[in-house]
């Protein structure tokens, strides 16, 4: 039981990183060319 519940904690800790990481690169991108910041959905459209 215990390695079970640390692998979902692992495995959810890399998924966050990764996705914070995708979003600081995005939000980079977007300060540096102009050309990003378009993770979310248009709602407008």
């Amino acid at each position: 039981m215990k390695k079970t519940f640390f692998k979902a904690i692992l495995i959810f800790i890399v998924f966050f990183i990764g996705t914070c990481s995708i979003i600081a690169l995005d939000t980079i991108c977007l300060e540096t060319t102009g050309e990003g910041g378009k993770l979310v959905l248009d709602v407008a459209n």
